[in-house]
């Protein structure tokens, strides 16, 4: 569960954000995860095309949890890909998405984050 709110600023360049405080989370499973305040984030990278269908809304629920994927994508690697993929759909459901929401946006991830993964995370 998250400890902190999500806290952003906002950049000069359209979709990207800057965390101005930690974020963190924390539960049995997936252990201690705290993204740090400076940390730039796009949120949930959906296509342009696909934003305006309710459960990927980049603004919705998966907010928090696009940010820390993102730090585990690009932050901190050490718990690999599936980590990341598989903390996004607990996060997802834990901020209150459904299970097909949660179930897309894992789909979208896992299946199309292969090459952000492989360029180290490096898409910002």
């Amino acid at each position: 569960m998250y400890l902190t709110l999500l806290d952003l600023d906002a950049t000069a360049i359209p979709d990207i954000w800057i965390l101005a405080a930690p974020l963190a989370w924390s539960d049995p499973v997936r252990g201690s995860i705290i993204v740090p305040a400076g940390f730039k984030t796009d949120l949930a990278s959906i296509p342009r095309a696909l934003r305006n269908l309710p459960m990927l809304d980049p603004d919705g629920v998966s907010r928090r949890p696009a940010v820390t994927h993102d730090w585990l994508y690009g932050g901190d690697r050490s718990r690999g890909k599936d980590f990341a993929d598989d903390f996004l759909y607990d996060a997802l459901l834990a901020e209150g998405a459904g299970r097909a929401t949660a179930w897309a946006i894992w789909a979208g991830v896992h299946y199309f984050g292969q090459i952000p993964w492989d360029n180290d995370g490096k898409a910002l």
